[in-house]
């Protein structure tokens, strides 16, 4: 692990990109909304909101307009709708870059698995998405040499449970699949 913990100076310069992209988004559509409808609108502390603003009014993406006494207006400049289109854009391909790195996660999960000797893998927990990426990886690779289906079932030698919740398994032949995912 580096010096920054968990999160990289890279994981880090995208979060607060990904804040400035959830600013310059909301005032898109909404130039008349308040720092704490800001704020609350998308996830950020009503501090670090005004830090972000003055932040985007100094790269001259934002421009604040007061109107009726107190009341500000903040306008997007051309600079900052070109901010916005860049980062949404950067937020598309992170978001398909991440996929792909649980797609291979998963498939190396599910292979080590197999090399274990598992032949059957139960589902078990919520059908969301970490389902659809285990089927789409099972039906592309496995079904030919292993069953899949859904949980829960009797546990039996050569089957192991792919649990999807985010409890912890004491079960030898039980995997807690987000927790085994590493990105």
């Amino acid at each position: 692990m580096n010096v920054l913990g968990f999160w990289g100076q890279t994981e880090i310069k995208q979060m607060m990109l990904s804040k400035e992209f959830l600013i310059l988004d909301h005032l898109c559509t909404r130039p008349q909304a308040s720092q704490r409808e800001l704020a609350m609108g998308c996830g950020i502390s009503l501090g670090r909101t005004n830090a972000i603003i003055k932040d985007l009014v100094t790269k001259g993406l934002l421009r604040c307009e007061e109107q009726n006494g107190r009341k500000v207006s903040y306008i997007l400049t051309q600079r900052g709708l070109a901010e916005r289109a860049r980062l949404s854009n950067e937020n598309i391909l992170s978001t398909i870059r991440n996929y792909r790195r649980i797609k291979d996660s998963v498939m190396e999960l599910l292979n080590r698995l197999y090399g274990k000797g598992y032949r059957e893998f139960v589902l078990e927990g919520d059908k969301g998405e970490i389902h659809d990426v285990i089927t789409e990886i099972f039906d592309n690779h496995f079904k030919d040499r292993a069953t899949l289906m859904w949980g829960p079932a009797e546990t039996r030698e050569a089957q192991i449970i792919l649990n999807m919740d985010r409890r912890f398994l004491t079960d030898k032949n039980a995997v807690n699949i987000l927790h085994e995912i590493t990105v």
